[in-house]
C-alpha cells in the first residue's frame, strides 16, 4: 500500500515537485522513460480525484502492477538496487 501512497503524493504535488520520483522507485528509470509525465497523462485521463482515494486506489494499483513493478527499488545489502537497471542507492540518498 506504500507504493500506491507515494503516487498520489506525487499527483497531489504535481503541481511544485512534479519531477520528483514517487519514494520506492528508481529515479534513474523514472525520469529518463519518464513515467511521471506517462502516469500523469494517464490520471488526467482518468479523470482522477485525488481527494476521492478510496475509489481510485484499484485504478492505481493496477497502473502500478503494470507499469511500473520493474522499477521499484528492492532492499538488498543495506542498499536499494533498481531491478531494471540495477543502480544502487544509500535509502537516505532518495
Amino acid at each position: 500500500m506504500g507504493k500506491i501512497i507515494s503516487l498520489l503524493n506525487l499527483l497531489r504535488k504535481k503541481g511544485t515537485e512534479s519531477t520528483r520520483t514517487p519514494e520506492g522507485y528508481c529515479p534513474n528509470c523514472w525520469g529518463r522513460a519518464e513515467y511521471g509525465g506517462a502516469f500523469f497523462e494517464t490520471a488526467k485521463n482518468h479523470n482522477m480525484d485525488i481527494n476521492s482515494t478510496d475509489e481510485q486506489l484499484g485504478w492505481i494499483q493496477e497502473y502500478a502492477n503494470k507499469h511500473l513493478s520493474g522499477i521499484e527499488l528492492k532492499p538488498e545489502d543495506n542498499m536499494l538496487v533498481c531491478s531494471k537497471c540495477k543502480l544502487t542507492y544509500k535509502p537516505e540518498e532518495i
